[in-house]
């Protein structure tokens, strides 16, 4: 039974899913999630959840071993990041491409009067052009990085090129205009891999 807030990561892809779930420098929580499946984070009465981040593993282990904090391979993930609560009585949300881009990702809140975003690339292999790279996992997932993103820059042509395939996206480090939402604290969220 759930106490307050709760963020729902589900898995609509066609395959497996390696969710990672992180807060600040907490341990990293993983959910291997099968075609369809889906798992509940509750954050309890006091809805906390600060510098939290969502994204789908591409090596399928989400920390590194004997270091729970210590992620494997965000930097090769496009992130579900919140700040619950933020300012104001809202939380702050968004989806991040400034590492890089691996799967289609969602953000929806159950209330109805704040806005849905999503980020989905069709065809990685052919959306991934210089200077940004392509990375093929040992996992068989494949990983566009945002080359320019990384590096602090922008806007350039490498990180227009992930703004322009996703408006509502953090494309580099201080693009807030146009990719920081917010709803009001106490909301429940999915965070939905393959929307």
């Amino acid at each position: 039974m759930s106490t307050g807030c709760v963020v729902t990561v589900r898995n609509n892809c066609g395959y497996s899913v390696t969710a990672c779930a992180q807060s600040g420098n907490q341990n990293i929580a993983q959910y291997n999630l099968g075609s369809g499946g889906s798992q509940g984070i509750d954050l309890g009465s006091a809805c906390n959840w600060q510098a939290a981040a969502v994204y789908a593993s591409v090596t399928g282990q989400c920390a590194v071993s004997g270091s729970p904090n210590a992620a494997t391979d965000r930097n090769l993930a496009n992130l579900a990041e919140f700040t619950i609560p933020g300012s104001g009585g809202n939380d702050f949300y968004d989806i991040s491409n400034v590492n890089a881009y691996t799967i289609g990702l969602a953000i929806r809140p159950a209330n109805g009067g704040c806005r849905s975003i999503s980020c989905t690339i069709g065809d990685i292999r052919g959306f991934c052009q210089p200077n940004n790279v392509l990375q093929t996992l040992p996992s068989g997932a494949l990983s566009c990085v945002n080359t320019d993103g990384t590096n602090g820059l922008g806007p350039t042509a490498g990180t227009m090129q992930f703004k322009n395939a996703c408006p509502d996206a953090y494309s580099y480090n201080f693009d807030d205009a146009t990719s920081t939402f917010t709803c009001g604290t106490g909301t429940d969220y999915e965070v939905v891999f393959c929307p």
